[in-house]
């Protein structure tokens, strides 16, 4: 595939900004960046090298069929009602190797790898997720927003409750 580079420019900025919004817990800033149609997936793993494929039918890490479902996890955040969340950790996303998969007039395939490191104070205990994001973008005008978020967790174990913050 030949490499637009203000298409790259643009996917780039878009993929930090969502990282940004995450780590700075600007979780209405986060949802905008979906489409309302988005699905959002972190899938499990059903063996060592195999990930489920059926969101509906099995247990995920994380499934939002649609950013309204997004938008209860952040009604969860911001509540105050789940004790788990009440002291947040705080986050910072590390979003590497960008690459451009596949580009057409109205979509983008963007693939990433993913560090984000977590500490909650009361614990006194700074945890890591990493893995590799899968994100297909649409053009809605010169922007871009997210249509699909597919996560992949490559931690063995999750070392705590895993939320949208975490990825």
């Amino acid at each position: 595939m030949r490499l637009d580079p203000m298409l790259k420019e643009a996917v780039t900025e878009l993929l930090l900004e969502e990282a940004d919004c995450l780590d700075e817990r600007r979780w209405h800033d986060w949802l905008a960046l979906y489409q309302d149609d988005a699905v959002y997936w972190a899938p499990s793993w059903d063996d060592d090298d195999v990930l489920i494929d059926n969101p509906r039918g099995e247990i995920s890490l994380i499934y939002c069929g649609n950013r309204d479902r997004m938008g209860d996890r952040v009604w969860r955040i911001e509540s105050g009602l789940s004790s788990s969340l009440l002291r947040m950790p705080r986050t910072r996303h590390f979003v590497t190797n960008i690459r451009l998969r596949q580009a057409t007039a109205d979509d983008v395939i963007a693939t990433a790898n993913f560090q984000v490191n977590t500490y909650k104070h009361e614990e006194q205990r700074t945890d890591m997720f990493f893995g590799h994001y899968r994100y297909r973008l649409t053009r809605v005008g010169d922007a871009l927003q997210i249509r699909e978020k597919y996560i992949v967790v490559c931690n063995d174990i999750i070392p705590r409750q895993m939320d949208i913050f975490n990825v």
